[in-house]
């Protein structure tokens, strides 16, 4: 189990002044979700490069297509390095990453999400049963090569396969739907959750699908819930565990759609047909 935090604003601005309100019960979370956090954003076009050091005039400018990312295996509530990587983003679309290692996998950046391809960047909440016929199955299918050893970075894998003929929002759908149904192929259960954040510079989208019955006997019962607000200047959308008076709940295989361009937020439903 990990926790996901994404907001989306209507005009560029600072991370920590985004989801003011947020960030620190948010970060509080890492007293369980201890096992690494990400941090990733698109810049706004008039930002300096943040890998330029020089200060000297004419220096060049931030890609805003581009995205930036920090990872670390630390502690978010106790690190240095998660502050100054909240300080550091800011742009018009932001998410946050606290990571619970699935039992069995190891603790390195390779592991450590977000993930990116291209233009596209993608962080999980969820489990699966994860066998090696398995891995060979989704690898073969030919989409984006894993940099480590998760689950999410093999659904991650799924979902740049079928953005390559789709919009990102149906390819997660479509990617979903056939993990799920790789893991019934191969004897194993249904996957735990497949929640998800997946951004690129044009949009936000949010993915919810658990399965209660393998929760936990002490898991609360909203565990993998995603809920999103709408605000005037800024769509929020997250993990419970921080304050989220208003909010609504992103349905059962429903892909939650945030526009950059004007904030427009649209609901896909579930898929009646796989399709891939």
């Amino acid at each position: 189990m990990c926790r996901l935090l994404g907001v989306v604003s209507r005009d560029p601005i600072a991370l920590d002044r985004a989801v003011a309100e947020e960030i620190e019960p948010f970060t509080a979370q890492s007293e369980i979700h201890r096992d690494g956090w990400g941090v990733s954003w698109f810049d706004d076009e008039d930002v300096p490069a943040e890998r330029d050091t020089s200060g000297e005039r004419g220096a060049p400018l931030a890609d805003p297509r581009r995205p930036q990312i920090r990872r670390h295996l630390d502690v978010a509530r106790e690190s240095a390095a998660y502050r100054e990587a909240v300080a550091a983003a800011r742009g018009p679309m932001m998410l946050v990453h606290l990571r619970r290692a699935s039992p069995g996998l190891p603790l390195r950046i390779a592991n450590t999400h977000p993930f990116r391809e291209g233009e596209t960047v993608f962080a999980h909440n969820g489990q699966v049963d994860l066998t090696d016929p398995l891995r060979d199955s989704i690898l073969a299918r030919g989409g984006r090569t894993p940099e480590g050893t998760t689950d999410s970075e093999l659904f991650f894998s799924l979902i740049t396969l079928h953005q390559r003929e789709t919009d990102l929002a149906t390819a997660v759908q479509r990617a979903a739907a056939e993990l799920t149904d790789l893991c019934l192929q191969h004897g194993l259960r249904v996957p735990e959750a497949l929640n998800c954040l997946v951004m690129t510079p044009d949009e936000m989208v949010a993915y919810q699908q658990h399965d209660p019955t393998q929760a936990a006997r002490h898991q609360k019962a909203d565990m993998y819930a995603l809920r999103y607000r709408i605000d005037a200047d800024r769509v929020i959308v997250a993990s419970t565990g921080i304050p989220q008076t208003g909010h609504l709940e992103v349905g059962e295989r429903q892909a939650l759609v945030i526009a950059r361009s004007d904030l427009s937020v649209a609901v896909r439903p579930a898929l009646e047909e796989p399709g891939w």
